[in-house]
């Protein structure tokens, strides 16, 4: 194919594919669908959502030649469980969150910011910059079952200040694609508790509205 025929093909592409808007210069939006956690899977660890939201990050692309704008809508779901520790009521002592992402690809490029993150800045923009998690470093992987497939989860440990005091805790990541998305899971809560066969529970209870 000669390169005058390339800008042609990709607005073929592109208008085949349903982003017109790229062309006609329109912001064009692309929506995760959320991923949540069963009601029966919550109910057998004592998990509960504590909050759903949604955000929008807007990026500029370059597509055939063009600047255009596109907005991606990502879905974001809280569970936790209370505790106790350090003789203090903790109301999310345990957190698993669960984040989806449109896995928007256009002309070969690959469109969601999060696609090329390592480990440790996922786990900064899932957890958020305010968590106080601080001395993380990997601490092993393991396999679980979540949505249809096999998925490596990588474990983490790290310190968190609770009523004053230092406490170790245990971090789970993962991150795969599913349907057009990409979902994120991460999990923490203290290294004394046993809760990874908790944390196994909620990734296999894991429900996307795209599957």
């Amino acid at each position: 194919m000669s390169r005058r025929l390339l800008p042609v093909a990709v607005a073929l592409l592109l208008v085949t594919s349903g982003c017109v808007g790229l062309i006609t210069g329109e912001t064009v939006t692309f929506e995760a669908s959320p991923a949540t956690v069963s009601d029966s899977t919550l109910d057998a660890t004592g998990y509960e959502l504590q909050n759903a939201t949604q955000a929008n990050v807007t990026r500029d692309v370059t597509v055939a030649g063009q600047d255009r704008t596109i907005r991606l809508v990502t879905e974001r779901r809280q569970y936790t469980r209370s505790g106790s520790v350090f003789g203090v009521d903790v109301v999310e002592l345990s957190r698993f969150i669960v984040v989806s992402m449109p896995s928007a690809t256009v002309g070969g490029q690959t469109l969601n910011p999060a696609a090329d993150w390592a480990n440790r800045r996922v786990l900064e923009a899932v957890l958020g910059r305010t968590s106080g998690t601080d001395d993380v470093e990997p601490a092993g992987n393991r396999t679980v079952r979540a949505l249809g497939a096999d998925r490596r989860v990588s474990e983490f440990t790290g310190t968190t200040q609770v009523a004053g005091q230092s406490l170790d805790v245990r971090l789970h990541l993962v991150s795969f694609e599913h349907e057009g998305d990409v979902i994120i899971a991460v999990a923490i809560h203290p290294e004394n508790t046993d809760e990874t066969d908790a944390v196994d529970d909620l990734l296999t209870g894991l429900r996307h509205s795209g599957d």
